[in-house]
């Protein structure tokens, strides 16, 4: 288990890169984990940890997919895809980087809070 409780990482499922985007992956991540802390958020959940995998595609798809809970390792796997021309758009400008990133984490920690009824978590 890692010492944050929410990782987010990155694949490509279209060839292109977007500048900037691990640091931007690692400031929301910073920026979350106080919030979560302080509300004891995670107390009550099955997981300790969620695992959000932002997928880059050709379309943006709206909702994120919930994937397994890793109960050995406390762990919830989620799925996010944005459109890679989505990314390219403010790959220059870090905050509506990181604006994009936190849009995307929301809709996560909503999906979350509708299967779960307990994460309630605001970003």
């Amino acid at each position: 288990m890692s010492k944050y409780p929410v990782l987010i990482g990155g694949v490509g499922l279209v060839k292109g890169r977007i500048k900037n985007i691990g640091q931007a992956m690692v400031s929301v991540c910073d920026e979350v984990k106080p919030l979560i802390e302080q509300t004891d958020a995670f107390d009550a959940m099955p997981f300790k940890e969620i695992n959000m995998v932002i997928r880059w595609a050709e379309e943006s798809i709206n909702e994120p997919e919930i994937g397994p809970l890793r109960k050995s390792k406390q762990s919830l796997e989620v799925a996010t895809t944005i459109s890679l021309r989505e990314g390219k758009f403010v790959e220059n400008d870090p905050e509506q980087l990181k604006s994009l990133v936190k849009a995307e984490l929301g809709k996560v920690l909503k999906a979350i809070e509708v299967k779960y009824g307990l994460c309630q978590i605001h970003i």
